[in-house]
């Protein structure tokens, strides 16, 4: 293997793939970069099992090869060269890496146990990495840290029919679901959960320049194709919950306020509840909002008026539940309905593609 190839597109394809590359594994395949040149381009790939990256950049290739290198010291290396075109090839069982006047010599791992790239070869999806952000920011976040709860540290991909697709996820206390806005399914009837934190990566390598991301499903894993990358995913086995028997949107109190005025008095109802992490009130009365908090350190109250609906009410709930959907929405206003000891639900005032179901806390 000999080829020659800008600093700047080694450098961004290897930014991309290093996300796949094993931290700590007992195959030590897992934790390098394959790296394979051939007709014009040089392709990175990286698999740490729960996802897998591969991505091409064009280069100069004087002889064909492949052969695997440390991922982290590769990356390392790559981040710390000049921004000239690096010249690498094998020799004597080493990766020779020279740019400038620099050379570098890396040892190689053995390629037996490097696993085949993941063939998806059914097409469930089309849509724009713009959408595709949009859909993941707003719903991820109600996912489930906790690993022993597989299910619920996932996000559930829904494909209705060809028009319509959502994302949903839920960590049993809250409820986000997130309609497309644009795109196009190939597929009808089908679900895929996916892991949150696989999402996040996938979120951090789109490049978002309205690139097209057709998404293909195989082997119980998904890939996300876009712009000469390929990002493969694993899926969660098992059945997400019916989520829509929790969708209920007929409370009997609802009111209207601006979001930044929501998010603003919220935040600075948490400076007192953070230490002991005590809930907000949420009361509405006669038009007027009242947000507070009591805690050791002292009491926050604020209050706004408001469009409301229904009889007045009063309800306690996690600040930090509450901010993380309205950081995510869009539009100015927001719409919270809310009964007593049932759960919330709180979406952007002129729209049903964007909801949050948020269960109070007992006070």
């Amino acid at each position: 293997m000999h080829f020659q190839i800008p600093g700047s597109e080694l450098l961004a394809a290897v930014n991309l793939v290093e996300r796949a590359v094993a931290s700590n594994d007992t195959l030590p395949a897992l934790t390098g970069i394959h790296c394979a040149a051939e007709n014009g381009k040089l392709t990175l790939t990286a698999n740490n099992l729960q996802i897998a990256i591969k991505t091409s950049a064009p280069c100069t290739v004087f002889e064909p090869g492949e052969q695997i290198v440390s991922g982290r010291l590769f990356a390392e290396l790559v981040r710390k060269l000049p921004n000239d075109n690096v010249i690498v090839e094998y020799k004597n069982n080493q990766m020779a890496i020279s740019a400038g006047t620099m050379e570098f010599l890396l040892n190689t791992i053995p390629a037996d146990e490097f696993p085949e790239f993941a063939q998806c070869g059914e097409k469930v999806l089309s849509l724009t990495d713009y959408e595709l952000d949009r859909l993941i920011r707003n719903s991820s976040f109600a996912a489930s840290n906790d690993e022993h709860q597989p299910i619920f540290s996932g996000v559930l991909l829904e494909v209705v029919d060809k028009d319509s697709f959502n994302f949903i996820a839920t960590d049993s206390n809250r409820l986000a679901y997130v309609e497309g806005e644009s795109g196009v399914a190939l597929v009808e009837n089908r679900e895929f959960i996916i892991p949150k934190a696989n999402l996040a990566e996938l979120n951090r390598c789109l490049p978002m320049t309205e690139e097209v991301v057709d998404v293909f499903y195989g082997d119980n894993q998904l890939a996300f194709n876009f712009a000469g990358t390929v990002f493969v995913t694993r899926l969660i086995d098992g059945k997400f919950p019916n989520y829509r028997a929790v969708m209920y949107q007929e409370q009997e109190t609802s009111f209207v306020v601006n979001r930044k005025h929501f998010i603003d008095a919220l935040e600075r109802a948490t400076l007192f509840s953070r230490a002991e992490r005590v809930p907000v009130i949420i009361e509405v009365t006669d038009g007027v909002l009242q947000i507070g908090t009591t805690s050791r350190l002292g009491r926050a109250q604020e209050q706004y008026n408001v469009e409301q609906e229904g009889k007045n009410e009063r309800a306690a709930y996690s600040p930090k539940f509450i901010l993380d959907m309205l950081k995510t929405m869009a539009g100015e206003l927001v719409e919270f309905k809310f009964e007593g000891s049932r759960q919330a639900l709180i979406k952007p005032k002129d729209s049903d593609g964007h909801l949050y179901i948020l269960m109070p806390i007992r006070i």
